[in-house]
């Protein structure tokens, strides 16, 4: 996450208005899920990689190792979608295997319907690391402000995103002090330790909210935190870029 959030900070695309960025990776998601053909899913792929390599300068092992491990998720997923379980086998299989009663089975339509689901979600994964990698939490937090979210959702997420980090680094200094005390030399001697980490992990974070809650409280908290919005710019390439992704993948649809 330190990773995606240095990204999100310092490339080329920091100071472009949230809305454009949060605009085109919608539309992309929106084409995606309208069109649902695979080259749709895998042209907006390719789209969104290069948006964000030679457009924003995020190198492209970033965001190609945020992409491999969705896509190892989204594969597994799409595993049931690609075979059959039953009783019998189906007419005209693809292949068959039989494990005593139970026949699993594939079909080429089983297998089209999996590889049209998983390029139409590696096609919005793409285009939502796309707004991840190039617009940073408190640019997401003036979008929702504008599209009138209630402030009490922008807050829990505000809140959770920082603890997440601090709770990282409790973490990362407990397990290296259990660590140079042996707590992992042995599997019985992991476990210990891994129980132990959790529980405290727990207890700190249960302190930290109480002690954020004072914190805030003490300082005028009105159920509402500020948030200073930078000066944004408004690029024209962006608009450019919508209407060139539209075309593209509007044609793939029609050939693919």
């Amino acid at each position: 996450m330190r990773v995606i959030d240095r990204y999100a900070f310092g490339n080329a695309l920091r100071d472009v208005d949230p809305a454009q960025k949060g605009t085109l990776a919608l539309l992309a998601i929106i084409l995606c899920l309208v069109l649902d053909r695979p080259a749709v899913g895998m042209l907006t792929l390719i789209w969104m990689l290069a948006l964000t390599r030679w457009w924003a300068g995020v190198p492209l092992p970033a965001s190609g190792s945020m992409l491999l491990t969705e896509g190892v998720f989204l594969s597994l997923s799409v595993v049931g979608v690609a075979l059959n379980i039953g009783g019998s086998a189906p007419d005209a299989p693809l292949f068959a295997w039989r494990f005593g009663p139970i026949w699993v089975s594939a079909t080429p339509e089983s297998l089209m319907l999996a590889m049209r689901v998983l390029t139409r979600a590696l096609g919005s994964a793409s285009a939502l690391n796309f707004l991840i990698l190039t617009t940073p939490l408190i640019d997401l937090i003036e979008l929702l402000r504008r599209t009138r979210l209630p402030e009490g959702v922008i807050d829990i997420m505000a809140l959770t995103y920082r603890a997440i980090f601090v709770l990282l680094d409790s973490l990362e200094r407990m397990a290296t002090a259990q660590d140079a005390r042996l707590g992992y030399s042995t599997a019985r001697a992991a476990l210990r330790s891994a129980a132990l980490l959790g529980s405290r992990v727990f207890l700190d974070a249960y302190r930290r909210s109480q002690r954020m809650q004072v914190a805030l409280e003490s300082r005028g908290f009105d159920g509402m935190l500020r948030v200073l919005p930078l000066a944004y710019r408004r690029s024209p390439c962006v608009w450019l870029a919508s209407v060139a992704l539209t075309a593209s993948l509007a044609l793939a649809s029609m050939i693919g």
